[in-house]
């Protein structure tokens, strides 16, 4: 599962919920269930945070406590799990039938009847369903209110009267027209009874009352002119207005649409150039993340790790059978009587560089470093074992390692390096203590007979003990010592491993 990421971590932390449920160890199930449902809801997989929701409940019910893992709890978890169900485009039908059974038998536990009848119609309708379950209604949004018959009549009567208003300049200008038409046709008929008198006069009458006419018609035509010239002036003007006010709302309309395209490229801009620095910050921050997480890792095992950022701290865990090496060099005090401090750590830290690659390649745990001396362990901290075969393995590699260095060494003069190891196995108790500069150790009278054994061996050999010879002799050529006294612990059965 530690190897695992995204959707395949999830699916094993379910298959865990699973294995813990049906062994009846309801804790360790929960503790998987909620793992699986955050873990599935950062990455974005909702059918999986649903099925993950759907187990919490099923805990949550079979506990039968209050409180942390409390019945009162379940029908929230199913709820959720619903819900999602509901909001995805493929819903799982089956997963949604069980969290309404699961629903259903805490009501009619509870003696809810009227909550047991409501979810039997949503079991009966999902039955019956063939299309994607709908999506749950948007809160706060109101149907649009239908437009009746008097709704229609106050808007059109509004309407006409605005009509009326913007016309009422141009009724009045008509109207004058009309007045200006009878006068004409008035001066028709004068004219008419004039020509009629004519006829009854003689000569000179005539023409003088004819001249009269002709200079009484073209006054009045004068007149006529002046007001069908002024007439036109006004409808000019009209017209000009009318004009110049559309004029005006063409260029207040290309202005307010020049705006707010202008605002909209803006804002367009903003959200990029944010977007952008949003997308470098998560990028910085999700580097610094992987960054802590490695050096962390570095420290502590995994599951310590992992146990100290969720709770805060870690307890103390016992492991029955765990294999414990130790090694130190021969001879360090002379060495470094010969070295300067800087080229003295230099060599230890290419040393012990080179022991942590090969207690890495045989997955097995480095505990710390005590000056020249280098401890390890085997079997921790999942407890699956003492791993003694890779103990011993690593140590040999080990040794193999110093021996190639110390030919190199040894053509260039320098000082060499043999080292004694010691490896013995048994109980021990292992965790973190402190509140600052955490770091992982184990304790245990294993470690302190390991120690014996150690300092027992001699340098470019192997030294084990019979608790680890019974283990290992089968497989691996040993040589009896015999027993051997160590500092506080009474005669030690040991055994040189063979080359």
């Amino acid at each position: 599962m530690r190897a695992a990421s995204g959707s395949q971590r999830v699916e094993k932390l379910l298959a865990l919920t699973d294995a813990y449920l049906q062994a009846g160890n309801f804790e360790k199930a929960a503790e998987f269930a909620s793992e699986a449902s955050d873990f599935a809801r950062k990455i974005g997989q909702a059918d999986l945070q649903a099925l993950a929701l759907n187990r919490e409940g099923k805990l949550l019910a079979a506990t039968g406590k209050r409180g942390l893992f409390g019945k009162d709890k379940a029908p929230g978890k199913f709820k959720q799990s619903l819900q999602i169900i509901r909001s995805q485009r493929r819903p799982n039908k089956a997963l949604a039938l069980d969290n309404l059974q699961q629903l259903r038998q805490l009501a009619e536990r509870a003696g809810r009847s009227s909550e047991v009848a409501d979810i039997d119609a949503q079991i009966a309708r999902l039955n019956d369903l063939t299309e994607p379950l709908p999506p749950p209604a948007s809160p706060g949004v109101a149907p649009e209110k239908p437009l009746t018959q008097e709704v229609f009549q106050k808007e059109m009567s509004a309407l006409y009267n605005q009509i009326h208003t913007s016309q009422s300049s141009q009724q009045v200008t008509a109207q004058q027209r009309v007045n200006y038409e009878r006068q004409f046709a008035a001066m028709q008929a004068e004219q008419a009874a004039y020509k009629a008198q004519i006829d009854e006069m003689n000569e000179n009458q005539a023409k003088t009352a004819l001249a009269f006419m002709q200079q009484r018609f073209i006054l009045d035509s004068l007149k006529n002119q002046t007001s069908i010239d002024a007439l036109n002036v006004k409808n000019a003007e009209l017209a000009l207005s009318e004009s110049e006010n559309k004029r005006n709302f063409y260029l207040a309309a290309f202005f307010a649409m020049l705006l707010l395209a202008g605002g909209a490229l803006y804002s367009y801009i903003r959200a990029k150039q944010s977007a952008k620095i949003l997308s470098e910050k998560n990028k910085i921050i999700r580097s610094e993340q992987e960054r802590s997480e490695n050096l962390l890792l570095n420290i502590l095992p995994a599951l310590v790790a992992d146990e100290l950022k969720k709770q805060g701290r870690t307890s103390a865990r016992y492991f029955e059978d765990v294999s414990v090496l130790f090694a130190d060099f021969v001879g360090f005090s002379q060495i470094a009587e010969k070295l300067t401090p800087q080229q003295l750590v230099s060599e230890l830290d290419t040393c012990f560089q080179a022991f942590d690659q090969i207690i890495a390649k045989h997955n097995l745990e480095k505990i710390k470093t005590i000056g020249d001396a280098y401890m390890a362990a085997g079997g921790l901290p999942n407890g699956g074992g003492s791993q003694l075969r890779d103990m011993v393995q690593a140590a040999r590699d080990m040794q193999d390692w110093l021996h190639t260095w110390n030919l190199e060494r040894a053509k260039q003069g320098q000082p060499l390096y043999e080292a004694r190891i010691g490896i013995h196995r048994g109980p021990v108790v292992a965790g973190v203590v402190g509140s600052k500069k955490f770091a992982f150790d184990i304790w245990g009278d294993t470690v302190n007979i390991a120690a014996r054994i150690e300092a027992a061996g001699e340098g470019g050999k192997i030294n084990i003990s019979g608790e680890v010879f019974k283990v290992i002799g089968g497989h691996i050529p040993c040589q009896y010592r015999g027993k051997i006294p160590a500092k506080n612990k009474g005669e030690i059965d040991m055994y040189f491993v063979e080359n």
